[in-house]
């Protein structure tokens, strides 16, 4: 009974062993799966971790790969560089920021860098304050100048042509608002006219660009020998004068050659036609008629060299009728800022003989001949720019007759289209009072207004007219 019992005893106790050792192992296979998944959450954490707030060394990484990656590193000023022990022996040269060399006298020919200019929309020379603030000798951004450049890429800059705001005066170069300007100095640049449409004429055949125009009209004065006629029948000394005062009118034109030739250059084309004597004269009833047209070729620059050379013909029909020709030239330096100096000549080219239709004393009329020849003129002179292509000149000089030379003109903007024309020129004659010296005396005095369609950037920087059209006072006139 014995035997049976304990058998009995043996196998549960076999079966505690057994179930006990299987609930020991599946305890510790699951602590080892439970610390295996709290092992990979904590890796993943901390990953995550890394991955949203990188360390300082992985942000100067980062930042150096960007700062290296940037074309144009900033460059650190030579007194930074000494003060960290870094002493050059002689100055660095300033790196081309262009890939291409421009020649000398042009900023950039539009307005895709800052530069100095006395045109095509900078603030510059004589800027009066306005709304708070201060403005020198050209705006104090970046590199101060006799003007600074405005263009779209210059540290958010008004464009090309942009116009002074309110009333404020601007001065050489600025631009007054009202008026067309360039978008951008896009295509060629502030070389092409811009905002000014081109109107077609006797379609389809010719179409105009007037924004290249200057349109100009006012009234005159004037005097010289051909103003005295011979009443004896003769070229004896018995002269009988009156002076001239009419009406004058005429269009300059300017356009540039580099897209023709490829040259830096322009030309211009102009014509002036004026009505004096209206009432007649003590010695004829005729009015006085005269036609003058210039052409010819120049060169503008923004700073350096510029010379310019036209031709000037000249009609006059009066008590005579002549027809004369001289070339004209201007050789001139552009300072950096506004400032112009140079040497004018006037040269004669031809002359002329004609009979003349007189009315003496008594009422009789009777005919004789005269000659005549343009008279040369050399002159000295200084010339300062204004804001909207605006300008006074003042120069002296002599003639190839030893006469003495004293004149001044100016263009003074009143709108962004508009500006008023005056000029005075004078010949002091070698001969003196005591002789028949004020029979040899000239003198030219206008007054007048100019329209610009294209408003001061019509013809382009480079491009609007050198010279004025001929008149009597660049094309003097003496008997022969």
């Amino acid at each position: 009974m014995k035997t049976p019992l304990n058998s009995q005893i043996l196998r549960s106790t076999s079966k505690l062993l057994s179930s006990a050792t299987i609930a020991v192992a599946l305890t510790a296979l699951l602590a080892n799966g439970l610390a295996i998944n709290s092992q990979a959450i904590g890796a993943e954490n901390q990953l995550r971790s890394r991955q949203s707030s990188p360390s300082v060394e992985q942000s100067r990484v980062m930042w150096q790969s960007k700062q290296a990656a940037d074309p144009m590193p900033k460059r650190r000023s030579l007194v930074a560089q000494a003060a960290q022990g870094n002493v050059i022996d002689e100055m660095p040269s300033q790196p081309l920021v262009d890939s291409q060399v421009r020649q000398t006298g042009f900023y950039n020919g539009g307005c895709s860098s800052c530069g100095p200019v006395c045109d095509c929309g900078e603030v510059s020379c004589g800027v009066e304050p306005g709304y708070g603030y201060e403005v020198g000798c050209g705006a104090e951004y970046g590199e101060p100048g006799c003007g600074v450049e405005a263009c779209s890429s210059c540290h958010g800059e008004p464009v090309c042509g942009m116009e002074a705001m309110g009333y404020q005066d601007a001065s050489c170069g600025m631009e007054s608002i009202g008026g067309a300007y360039c978008d951008s100095c896009g295509g060629g640049g502030c070389d092409s006219c811009c905002g000014v449409q081109t109107y077609p004429l006797f379609l389809p055949l010719l179409r105009v660009n007037w924004c290249r125009f200057d349109f100009f009209a006012g009234v005159q004065g004037f005097n010289g020998p051909m103003n005295f006629a011979n009443v004896d029948g003769g070229n004896g000394p018995a002269r009988a004068g009156s002076g001239s005062f009419g009406f004058y009118e005429g269009f300059n034109e300017g356009r540039s050659l580099k897209p023709l030739f490829g040259w830096d250059m322009s030309a211009q084309l102009g014509v002036r036609a004026t009505q004096s004597n209206l009432s007649g004269a003590g010695f004829s009833d005729e009015q006085r008629d005269q036609v003058f047209i210039t052409a010819g070729l120049f060169r503008r620059v923004d700073y350096g060299l510029q010379y310019g050379l036209v031709f000037d013909y000249l009609r006059d029909d009066w008590f005579y009728q002549a027809d004369l020709t001289q070339l004209r030239g201007e050789l001139s330096w552009k300072e950096h800022g506004c400032h112009v100096y140079g040497f004018q000549f006037m040269t004669s080219q031809s002359d002329d003989t004609s009979t003349t239709s007189v009315r003496d004393a008594t009422g009789a009329t009777f005919s004789s001949s005269i000659s005549m020849e343009s008279t040369d003129q050399y002159r000295l002179f200084y010339r300062r720019l204004l804001h909207n292509s605006g300008s006074w000149e003042a120069f002296a000089g002599w003639t190839d007759r030893d006469d003495g030379l004293l004149g001044a003109s100016m263009t003074l903007p009143l709108r962004q289209k508009l500006a008023l024309s005056a000029g005075a020129t004078y010949l002091i004659p070698n001969e003196g009072t005591n002789s028949i010296g004020y029979q040899e005396e000239s003198w030219n005095i206008g007054l007048g207004l100019v329209y610009r369609p294209g408003g001061s950037l019509g013809a382009g920087r480079y491009s609007r007219p050198m010279f004025d059209v001929a008149d009597n006072g660049t094309f003097m006139v003496d008997r022969k």
